[in-house]
């Protein structure tokens, strides 16, 4: 989009529609740019609510090039660098471009354009004002809009292999992607990646997917807002904040983010207790069947909400394990030991071929087999059964402790 000068040319003729927003940049008394980053942050949001577009800056109203000057280009960039990450909720990628264009009474002069790629999120101002651009406009959303386009995104049944905006091949772990390539790495690179769906072609350049980038990215959060576990053990029933014994935000690619969940828990949960037969080293959880419980939570979340990651929380008479996002499709909380509906296809795919450091063998084996392992665990002791809850837009799943002696 706009990345040749006759490209260029030809919008600042048409006039701003919805791919294009003119700002005329001016300076105060003071020198400085009077340019708001409230108002940039408006314009970035509801191009990245639809689908993309480019900020013209040094352009008026008309389309007339007035240029930025020269001494006030970098603060202009980094005006606008602000705006994306400080005044866009979830922060907006954005590519930032110099081009020099004829100016009718200046001669040739800068502007400076701003892209805005379409997103995977529904972003918002950080004064709370959701917009997408309509035409020329950017149209303020109101709770039904907001609910429209957020059940859009969030339907997506292919969330998982779209192109990440933004992320290059650069953020790949490449040890990890080639252990999973395995018998590929006598094909052409491009080829088998585009095969397995690691990347996909966006504009002539290879990008990361979300799948592949949750499963060997070195570090997903961040390009993938909330791609993360948060786990926290509590010495209170209620968990209130002075009772919080450890916690820990565990980022990388998900088999980490799932191996590094289940050890902070052991080193809660493990105990030794009393038996008829003297003291022994015992669980109050099945570790196995915690396991499975948080594969499911990071491998069949809504990674479209970018407010809440996954999130473990350990209390002295339970775990509660919080996946983002409601069931998909028809599904129902009462079927999950018995049917199957994957959210993230390419992504499980991924995990049931790459092994756990912990237990050496496949986060994910038949599909629909980790829930009925979580509530079958309970049914050896004599304890409560594992109960899944739906909490708005997320899963909460209860566990309860095993008697220990």
């Amino acid at each position: 989009m706009f990345d040749t000068i006759d490209e260029i040319q030809s919008q600042l003729h048409a006039g701003e529609d919805s791919c294009a927003a003119f700002m005329e940049v001016r300076s105060d008394g003071l020198g400085q740019v009077a340019l708001s980053p409230d108002a940039i942050a408006e314009v970035m949001v509801a191009f990245a609510n639809v689908e993309g577009g480019c900020i013209f800056m040094g352009v008026d109203d008309e389309g007339v090039v007035q240029g930025v000057p020269a001494d006030r280009v970098d603060a202009l960039e980094l005006l606008s660098e602000t705006a994306a990450r400080d005044r866009c909720d979830p922060p907006i990628d954005q590519t930032v471009r110099r081009v020099r264009l004829p100016s009718p009474s200046r001669g040739d002069v800068i502007v400076v354009l701003v892209r805005i790629r379409k997103s995977l999120y529904v972003h918002r101002t950080t004064s709370g004002r959701y917009y997408q651009r309509l035409g020329m406009v950017n149209h303020f959303l109101d709770a039904g809009d907001l609910r429209r386009l957020s059940d859009l995104r969030r339907g997506c049944r292919d969330f998982d292999v779209q192109a990440v905006p933004g992320a290059v091949l650069e953020d790949l772990d490449w040890q990890r992607v080639e252990s999973y390539l395995g018998t590929y790495r006598e094909v052409p690179t491009a080829t088998v990646l585009r095969k397995t769906r690691i990347a996909v072609e966006i504009e002539g350049a290879l990008r990361p997917t979300v799948a592949s980038l949750l499963a060997f990215g070195r570090a997903p959060s961040n390009r993938l807002h909330s791609a993360s576990v948060s786990v926290a053990a509590y010495s209170s029933f209620e968990g209130s904040p002075d009772s919080l014994v450890d916690h820990d935000q565990v980022d990388g690619p998900v088999g980490y983010q799932i191996d590094s969940a289940v050890a902070f828990l052991d080193r809660h949960i493990a105990k030794p207790a009393r038996t008829h037969v003297g003291w022994k080293d015992c669980r109050e959880y099945d570790l196995e069947a915690v396991f499975e419980a948080i594969v499911n939570a990071v491998a069949h979340r809504d990674y479209s909400i970018s407010e809440s990651s996954a999130r473990i929380l350990l209390y002295p008479d339970r775990m509660e394990i919080y996946s983002p996002g409601r069931l998909p499709g028809s599904l129902l909380i009462e079927q999950l030991e018995f049917r199957v509906l994957t959210r993230n296809q390419l992504l499980v795919q991924y995990l049931s071929r790459t092994h756990s450091c912990r237990t050496n063998r496949a986060y994910v084996g038949m599909q629909g087999a980790g829930v009925r392992k979580i509530l079958q665990a309970s049914d050896q002791v004599p304890t409560r059964r594992p109960t899944y809850e739906s909490c708005g837009d997320e899963l909460r799943l209860t566990i309860w402790p095993q008697e220990t002696n």
